[in-house]
């Protein structure tokens, strides 16, 4: 089994091995990153394994559908958060992106470096047609983020997103292969 591994100027962003699942609980469980997360704080380690369990599962199969990486700084191999990618049926081409840092690296760009890195690898790797990503409307780092990737907003879905016990409004972003980006 190969491991899909980016590096970019200043990150490595590899799949998640077992190893990195200590990482991502204790960042699912920090407040601030839980803010605009579906999933909420995990309540156990033991959860976070759970919820982590079908990616690494899925890095065995042929056809994949859902993929991790952590991203970590590649300097000093320090943590700094997690991307995800999962496929829907294959006559469709597309995916849908998540991300999440740790929040004292948010606003430095390793976001933007590391999606970047997640969506060419979706076009020219994988043939994708067209990569999503939702965001709780009132997310404005992570929309400013997606629009400076290039996605258009295409739509909103009221009251689609449960947190923390209350439903959220969410942003449809989308990216298709042939529109026009500068990486």
């Amino acid at each position: 089994m190969v491991m899909l591994e980016f590096k970019t100027e200043r990150l490595i962003v590899h799949e998640i091995t077992p190893d990195d699942l200590e990482h991502i609980h204790r960042k699912n469980s920090i407040r601030e990153v839980e803010e605009f997360n579906t999933i909420g704080i995990p309540k156990s380690f033991e959860e976070t394994v759970k919820v982590c369990l079908p990616v690494l599962e899925d890095q065995a199969s042929l056809k994949r559908s859902k993929y991790g990486w952590v991203i970590k700084e590649k300097e000093t191999q320090d943590f700094i958060g997690e991307i995800g990618l999962t496929l829907a049926a294959e006559r469709f081409r597309k995916g849908e992106i998540h991300y999440s840092l740790l929040p004292e690296f948010w606003g430095k760009g390793y976001a933007f470096e590391s999606v970047k890195e997640v969506i060419k690898y979706a076009f020219t790797v994988l043939k994708l047609h067209r990569i999503e990503a939702g965001v709780a409307t009132e997310n404005i780092r992570s929309i400013k983020l997606l629009e400076k990737l290039g996605m258009v907003r295409e739509g909103v879905g009221r009251k689609i997103l449960p947190i923390r016990g209350d439903w959220k409004d969410n942003y449809k972003y989308a990216i298709l292969e042939n529109d026009e980006r500068d990486y």
